[in-house]
């Protein structure tokens, strides 16, 4: 009987201690309990980070200098409101947020009486205050900030240019002029000359245009087109127009009145709005490149002394 219970205890574990489990038996979890990932077990209680992780070097000089690269501290002088280099240094006491001395000032007596990075409330410009360490940081580490600030602008010019980023505007703004040049020539009046003037009247013509002031072809003003314009009858999801009565070039296209009736009703996009006309007792909706000239003339076919009517609408939705 006491060979058999030896045997029973020593089967059952008892001289194990409890609360830990035993390296050589099998784990019940198929992964490391202490861990957050799931990872094997190789060594009991130690993650695969603490086996495998290299232990850092301790430095006992005391005269060691950390290096970090310029750029990992360059958001730290940076103001937050100007995005430039930190000038006159002014420290806020709630917060203890540094911006520049002109930009925070300016934003307490322009703008709401707080930080402009955590939003706290700051009482008056009595809670600034300046901080001249700072400021000599800056300069240690950069220099004259002016000189610094030229430099970056004319890398970024030369970036640009090598880049061709900065002659899409350019461009653009050439093929503008191109077309205005274009168009202005085929406005622009001819004179017939008359074989049959007598000399008086040439003497006066003459005089007549050395004392006129000469004249650039193609830059004559456009005519004027008077319109009203009015809210469609069966219109429910816009208001009407404080006044109605508009005067615009004739050359104004439909395009652009949606897009001034988009940001005086605040709706968008101003691509659903429609533009009516009535011709013939119909509502005809105008088309974006239509001008206020062509609708006048050859839509509505009014008269001239008489007033457009246009009414405007949003797109319904089974259009």
């Amino acid at each position: 009987v006491e060979e058999n219970n030896s045997t029973a205890m020593t089967s059952t574990g008892g001289s194990q201690p409890q609360g830990k489990p035993s390296s050589t038996e099998p784990s019940n979890h198929p992964f490391n309990p202490i861990s957050k990932w799931e990872e094997p077990t190789e060594i009991p209680f130690l993650t695969l980070y603490d086996v495998h992780r290299k232990p850092r070097q301790v430095n006992d000089d005391p005269d060691a200098r950390v290096r970090m690269p310029l750029k990992v501290l360059s958001a730290e002088f940076h103001c937050p409101v100007c995005l430039g280099y930190m000038k006159k240094t002014s420290i806020v006491m709630e917060c203890l947020h540094r911006f520049c001395g002109e930009c925070i000032q300016k934003c307490l007596r322009l703008g709401k009486k707080e930080c402009p990075s955590c939003r706290i409330h700051i009482p008056s410009r009595r809670s600034l205050r300046p901080d001249p360490n700072f400021d000599a940081l800056i300069k240690n580490i950069y220099g004259d900030v002016d000189t610094l600030e030229k430099h970056e602008e004319k890398e970024i010019e030369t970036l640009n240019k090598a880049k061709h980023m900065n002659n899409a505007y350019a461009e653009s703004r050439k093929l503008g002029i191109m077309q205005q040049a274009i168009h202005r020539k085929k406005k622009a009046p001819r004179i017939d000359p008359k074989p049959n003037m007598s000399g008086s009247k040439r003497k006066a013509g003459a005089a007549s245009a050395r004392s006129a002031p000469l004249g650039i072809s193609g830059l004559e003003e456009s005519p004027q087109v008077d319109f009203a314009l009015r809210r469609h009858p069966q219109e429910t999801m816009v208001d009407r127009l404080h006044r109605e009565h508009c005067r615009t070039s004739g050359e104004m296209s439909v395009s652009i009145l949606k897009t001034f009736l988009s940001r005086k009703l605040s709706y968008e996009p101003s691509s659903h709005f429609q533009i009516l006309a009535n011709a013939g007792g119909k509502g005809v909706i105008l088309d974006d490149a239509i001008t206020m000239t062509e609708a006048r003339r050859d839509i509505c076919d009014i008269p001239d002394g008489l007033f457009m009517v246009l009414h405007y609408r949003i797109m319904p939705i089974n259009y």
